[in-house]
This record gives structure tokens, C-alpha cells and sequence, in this order.
């Protein structure tokens, strides 16, 4: 064959596909995605309104492996932990992952010991610092009980990731298309096909394998209701970084999270399970400043500057993301329900798309639509 020649097989699939793959959502999952598979195939990305538009424009970003109250491990830890800074290295973006770690001071009494011995088991990835530690390394820290400090963690800033994955997409061939609400797919034998909104009409667009990274955006299709499902309403709430707070200064989680961005903060989070919209809640905003000043007094009381809500989608019986083919179809795919822990399963579970696309049967069990 001379170089630069077209097989038959893909001029034949040229003309019967639009794309490999057509990933519909443009969050987080979808273009984690979108930036590893346009690597080898022709990838094109629909998007309902803008890049980041719906969660994952509204969170902070924490990458901390430890979360929660008891300082649990996260799903697959550390490949989890790995696969951020791969992703933005690979994207050409390192700098959106700086390396400042995570502390995580100790807010309740029942805390202590959970973190210290969280600080045992994972001593690679954790330091337990005493009420005096903390005072001399981070004398802004209300440190009542002591910390954990994470090294390795730290915060991105989740739409500009977005961005920049999607931009490297488009950089090596993908299309990426806004404004394009998907209404309806449907399999046939040959091709995964979606109907698009085009205005005064619809187009469909054909393709080998589509997925459904819709995010929010799953309660109008009941293929995607039935997997069980959740959406919970988030909220953070971005204020004026105080002139004393200095610049080295780490993100902070333990009454919701403190994320340095700049000249500003960016306080979280809420978790509402009852909302008729997704506007932003002054209550919510109250207690959110309320809490966050358990760790660094004095949040409360500067500007706010912006206030911004999503929802975030979970599976009802996991605390862990979906991925795979909806249930009785080969061609239609999900990649959904990341939760607060996506920014840490997104990535990693994107990386080995291209292998379980492939083969289905290598799909994790715990987070596979086959096993629901």
C-alpha cells in the first residue's frame, strides 16, 4: 500500500459513520473521553449548551484521595491519583494541577483518629500533623485538633480541564459541536445513531459506538432513568482571598472544602436532595460561609464576588461512577453518575476507554452498567 493510502474497510466506514464515536455531554466525563480517544479515532462531541456547563463548572476541583470524615481511600487509589496530572501533562496543561497538597484539618473530635490512622496506612500519601505543627506551617488554620495533609492533592479548576482536554481533542481531529441537543437514539444492527436538534429541523448522525455522557442532563431519556440514578444540587460560592492568606497557602477540606483561585476563594459545597431549580440559594451560601470559617475564620465575612449551583449526578445504590453499554444495547454506551469523587474516577476510567471499548468484558465489575 503507498503511503498515505486510504484501506478500503475505513473509506467504507467513512462513508457510513459521521464519527467512531460521537460522545454526547462536554463535563467532565465527556471530555476525559473525548481527549483519549480522538488519540486514534474520529471522535465527534455534541453539546446541549457550552463546555462545563452544568456541574462541572460549579465545582472546585478537590483532588483528594482521602475523602469524607473518616478520611476513606477512594476506588483504585492510586491510579486514580495518577491519572489527573496524566491527562493535563498529556493535554499540554500541567500548570492546571499545581503541587500544593490538601489539608485536612480535623473538625470533630471523632476525627483524630480515623485521620491519624489514615496517616498510617497510606504514609506515601499522608502526614498526620499535630495542633502545633499545623499552627507553625499554616498559622491561618484554626488547628483545634490537628490535620492531615496530603501532598500529592490539590485542586483544578474543573471547566478550564474541561477546556483544555477539548481543545486537544479538536487539536488532533475531533469535532466539537455546542449548542446541539441530542433527543433520541436508537441502535440498529450496523451503527449507534442520534437525532439532533438542529432548530427548524433534526439531523442524525450516525456512528460505530455513542456515548452518553449527559450528566444532569439524563432525567428526560428513561433508557438513562432506569439505571437508577440521582441528581443532588451543589452550590460554591466564590469570595475575596484575604490580603493576610499567603500565596503557598493549600486548599483546605473538612467543613466543606477552601480552594485558593487567584486573588479569590472558592467555598463548598452543599448537598441538596429537594430543588425545584438551580439557581443559587442565599441560605445555602450562609451555611457554606457558616461552616468553612470553622477552618478559616474570617471567610464569612469577605465579599462575595459570585455564586454558583449544579447538580451532580450519582447512582442511587454506589458512591462509584457507571460506565459501559446501557443495558440490552452493544452500540449505545454510558459514562455517568461521577459524584463529588469524579475528578479523581473520571480521568482514570478514561484512560482505559479505548481497552473497554474494545472488550466490554474488561470493564471493572464495580462500576460496569453490566453489573447493575
Amino acid at each position: 500500500m503507498w503511503k498515505g493510502e486510504v484501506p478500503s474497510i475505513l473509506l467504507l466506514r467513512r462513508m457510513q459513520y459521521n464519527a467512531d464515536i460521537i460522545i454526547v455531554g462536554a463535563g467532565l466525563a465527556g471530555a476525559c473521553a473525548a481527549f483519549v480517544l480522538s488519540a486514534e479515532q474520529d471522535v465527534q462531541v455534541l453539546e446541549a449548551e457550552a463546555p462545563a456547563s452544568g456541574a462541572s463548572g460549579a465545582a472546585a476541583g478537590l483532588v483528594n484521595p482521602l475523602m469524607g470524615r473518616r478520611a476513606r481511600p477512594v476506588w483504585r487509589l492510586e491510579a486514580a491519583l495518577d491519572a489527573v496530572p496524566a491527562l493535563l501533562e498529556e493535554a499540554g496543561a500541567p500548570e492546571l494541577f499545581p503541587d500544593t497538597g490538601v489539608l485536612r484539618p480535623a473538625v470533630e473530635p471523632d476525627q483524630v483518629e480515623p485521620f491519624q490512622d489514615a496517616a498510617d496506612a497510606h504514609p506515601d500519601l499522608a502526614t498526620w500533623l499535630s495542633p502545633g505543627a499545623v499552627r507553625e506551617r499554616f498559622p491561618a488554620v484554626r488547628p483545634d485538633r490537628g490535620a492531615l495533609f496530603i501532598p500529592r492533592g490539590g485542586a483544578v479548576n474543573v471547566g478550564t480541564m474541561v477546556r483544555a482536554l477539548l481543545k486537544t481533542a479538536e487539536r488532533r481531529g475531533a469535532t466539537v459541536e455546542t449548542q446541539a441537543p441530542v433527543l433520541y437514539w436508537r441502535e440498529t444492527p450496523d451503527a449507534a445513531v442520534v437525532e439532533v436538534d438542529r432548530g427548524d429541523d433534526t439531523e442524525e448522525l450516525r456512528a460505530d459506538r455513542v456515548l452518553l455522557a449527559l450528566g444532569q442532563g439524563f432525567p428526560p431519556f428513561p433508557e438513562l432513568r432506569r439505571l437508577g440514578l440521582d441528581g443532588v444540587k451543589g452550590q460554591t460560592v466564590r469570595v475575596r482571598r484575604p490580603d493576610d492568606l499567603p500565596e503557598t497557602f493549600p486548599p483546605m477540606s473538612g467543613r466543606g472544602y477552601i480552594v485558593p483561585e487567584g486573588d479569590t476563594l472558592v467555598l463548598g459545597s452543599n448537598y441538596d436532595n429537594n430543588f425545584d431549580d438551580l439557581s443559587p440559594d442565599p441560605d445555602a451560601t450562609a451555611y457554606i460561609q457558616e461552616k468553612t470559617s470553622k477552618m478559616l475564620p474570617g471567610v464569612d465575612q469577605t465579599p462575595i464576588l459570585d455564586e454558583t449551583a449544579g447538580v451532580r449526578v450519582k447512582h442511587s445504590n454506589s458512591n462509584l461512577p457507571l460506565l459501559g453499554p446501557l443495558p440490552r444495547r452493544e452500540r449505545l454506551w454510558t459514562f455517568t453518575a461521577l459524584g463529588s469523587k469524579g475528578l479523581l474516577t473520571a480521568p482514570h476510567l478514561a484512560l482505559d476507554l479505548p481497552t473497554y471499548l474494545d472488550d466490554p468484558s474488561t470493564l471493572p465489575q464495580e462500576v460496569s452498567t453490566r453489573s447493575q
